[in-house]
């Protein structure tokens, strides 16, 4: 009998946290003064995307089981794609860079996926590196929106996410991506 795999590959989430290490990328910004707030969104999108790329490579050479099944059901129904498909690579990314196992899904439909982050290694390594006030400016965010924003494009889905709750604002971050 042959022997499944049915978790995201644990090397894997390994190599790109390493790769992605969110302090060693905030010790690189430099948000002490306030022209600098703008070459760190530009550093942090750059970040996001490159994760987004990163975790889609990776993703692809080391497909679980699940994963499996999905890719064939979605050939044969042509439907599922999305949010199915999005999610995978959101928790890619973020299980690599993030303290939490699970991404808190909050609404998963054909329609709308919409997920909770309770924690942010971005956002508390700015507070811990320049405080709380450049932390309260959600920099961080750029990450995530290019995070998202390269998933959907790598995929061939136009469009935009939302952020419907902030760490600065709500202790979380909430984001919607809707159809």
């Amino acid at each position: 009998m042959e022997k499944y795999n049915f978790g995201l590959d644990e090397e894997m989430i390994k190599e790109l946290s390493e790769e992605f290490a969110p302090r060693n990328f905030v010790k690189t910004l430099k948000l002490s003064q306030p022209h600098t707030i703008e070459d760190a969104r530009a550093s942090l999108e750059e970040y996001g995307r490159e994760l987004a790329r990163r975790s889609i490579e990776k993703g692809e050479k080391r497909i679980d089981r699940v994963y499996h099944v999905m890719k064939k059901a979605m050939e044969k129904t042509g439907e599922m794609k999305f949010p199915f498909i999005l999610q995978r690579y959101l928790e890619i990314a973020y299980l690599s860079i993030q303290p939490f196992r699970r991404l808190r899904i909050v609404a998963n439909s054909s329609k709308i996926i919409s997920y909770r982050l309770n924690e942010c290694s971005l956002y508390k390594a700015i507070e811990e590196e320049y405080g709380k006030e450049a932390a309260n400016k959600m920099v961080c965010k750029s990450a995530c929106f290019a995070l998202i924003e390269e998933i959907l494009s790598h995929f061939d889905f136009d469009i935009k996410p939302s952020l419907e709750a902030s760490m600065a604002d709500d202790r979380k971050c909430q984001f919607k991506i809707e159809r």
